[in-house]
């Protein structure tokens, strides 16, 4: 896969690629939505995986740019739309959605889209929580990374308020912390 990143759009890391792996096991012959799709390695990862529709949102207008150019690069087929979580995505229900969120806490002060969660490191994640449910297949999944950096067990708990199981299907010590990519259904 090729794939090149401007300044202000994240670059994948560890956590994208943990991800990564997951999509190409979940993504043939469904329709995927990829919020906060950054360089796009997760829509283009289900693209090239066999996914049957794939979509890919980003509030940054210069990841979106970032994105299409790297979807061109790789021969992909992916709907773009510049949208703050699900706010300009199409009413569709989607068999997978992906979100590697910002998820580590910030200060308040010094915050970055790119990494910045809130205070928490999970705020993003439960206002992303709070709008899925209208976009998700009956059967469908979430795959999402979080962060025991961040407050994994307050999360748990609010995906349990939101109607949401959730299982770890991956994890791996990086550096200060454990990095978890989580499947959650409906349920």
């Amino acid at each position: 896969m090729e794939l090149k990143v401007k300044e202000s759009v994240y670059e994948p890391m560890e956590d994208s690629h943990m991800m990564q792996r997951e999509i190409e096991i979940r993504a043939k012959g469904k329709k995927v939505l990829d919020i906060g799709t950054g360089s796009g390695i997760q829509a283009i990862t289900a693209a090239l995986a066999g996914a049957k529709e794939v979509w890919a949102a980003d509030v940054n207008p210069i990841a979106v740019r970032c994105a299409q150019s790297n979807a061109e690069a790789n021969n992909c087929d992916i709907n773009f739309v510049e949208s703050d979580l699900f706010t300009y995505v199409p009413k569709k229900k989607f068999d997978l959605i992906v979100f590697n969120p910002p998820y580590l806490p910030s200060d308040g002060i010094h915050e970055d889209l790119r990494w910045s969660g809130g205070l928490e490191g999970i705020e993003v994640i439960l206002d992303f929580l709070s709008q899925v449910k209208p976009f998700l297949a009956r059967d469908g999944a979430i795959l999402f990374i979080y962060s025991s950096y961040a407050n994994p067990d307050r999360l748990a708990k609010m995906m349990k308020r939101f109607g949401f199981k959730l299982e770890v299907v991956s994890q791996k010590h990086i550096f200060f912390e454990d990095i978890f990519v989580g499947l959650a259904t409906i349920g």
